[in-house]
Parts: C-alpha cells; sequence; structure tokens
C-alpha cells in the first residue's frame, strides 16, 4: 500500500498545565475582600433604607388598601374661576353662586332660559374658587384674581372682558326678565 492512502495519525503534544501560574499577593486579596465587603453592606444599606421608605408610607400597616385610580369626570358646566376669562367663545355669562346651597335654583333657570350665549357656573363653595369671595364686589376686574364676589352675581363676558357685573338675585330678575 502506498504511503498516500494511509491514514497516519500523530500524537498530540502533551499539554502543559500551570505553566503561567500566576500568584496572587495578599495585598490584592484584601483590596478584592474589602471591596466585595463593601459591595454588600452598601447593598444591605440600600434595602433597609428602602424598607424604612415603605414602612413610612404605611405599605406594612394592616389594613392597608392600595389607593384606586378613579375616573376623571370632566363638566363642562361648572369652570374654575381660573378660567373665567379664558373660554373659547366671544361672548358668554358666567353665574357665582354656592352651589351646595342651592338658595337660587330660580335665578340660575332664568340665566339659563333667557340667556342666548353660553352660561358657565363657578361654585364658590368649592376651595379651589373660594379665593374670589370677600365682602366687596369689583366690577372692573380684568384678570381672575382681581375678580372679587360677595353675593349671587352674573357676568357677562364679551371678547376676554367684563361687559355687565350684575350683583344680587333681584337685578339678575330684573336684567333677565326684560
Amino acid at each position: 500500500m502506498a504511503k498516500s492512502k494511509m491514514n497516519l495519525r500523530y500524537k498530540s503534544p502533551k499539554r502543559e498545565r500551570n505553566k503561567n501560574k500566576n500568584e496572587v499577593s495578599s495585598d490584592i486579596q484584601i483590596k478584592s475582600f474589602l471591596v466585595n465587603l463593601f459591595s454588600v453592606v452598601l447593598f444591605i444599606g440600600v434595602v433597609y433604607l428602602g424598607v424604612l421608605g415603605l414602612k413610612a408610607l404605611g405599605v406594612f400597616d394592616p389594613g392597608y388598601k392600595k389607593p384606586t385610580k378613579e375616573t376623571t369626570q370632566i363638566n363642562y358646566e361648572y369652570i374654575l374661576l381660573g378660567t373665567v376669562f379664558d373660554r373659547t367663545e366671544k361672548d358668554y355669562y358666567v353665574i357665582f353662586d354656592d352651589y351646595d346651597k342651592n338658595t337660587n335654583k330660580y335665578v340660575n333657570n332664568l340665566v339659563k332660559d333667557n340667556a342666548k350665549v353660553p352660561v358657565y357656573k363657578v361654585d364658590t363653595s368649592k376651595p379651589e374658587n373660594t379665593s374670589c369671595l370677600s365682602d366687596t364686589s369689583n366690577p372692573n376686574a380684568k384678570n381672575a384674581s382681581e375678580l372679587k364676589i360677595n353675593d349671587i352675581t352674573v357676568i357677562r363676558i364679551t371678547k376676554g372682558k367684563i361687559a355687565k357685573y350684575i350683583t344680587g338675585s333681584e337685578k339678575i330678575e330684573e336684567y333677565f326678565n326684560k
């Protein structure tokens, strides 16, 4: 048989082990130990602070209930005091009244029925609208922070300015019964 057709296997050289043996000095071992120890202590500290924060929020108290998300309701009839001068219409009425008492339903219906422009309501019983309550009225207000209301009031706003300022249920009835 010819040598070219023979499948010869040669023995592979032995692998040399531990040829490049690295010796770690004690300084490097100490530094490595201290870094690992600091990392573990830092992690435990962060977890402990997180648990303290959750405890302060009352998560672990008995009877804790997760807060529920309520749906937002948009009411186009009632507006906030700060948006009185910012409506998109050029001409509209705004009624300022304490709607918790419901004492002036007649006046509110009278304004709605006789006004040919949109009518908005500001409930002065709500905490966000109480800043306009005062002993005196200010019919010359230029913005919402200058508004002063002392009784049921109807304001007609034209082009972002007060066109008519009516205070008191009797005067409002006279104005809309003409």
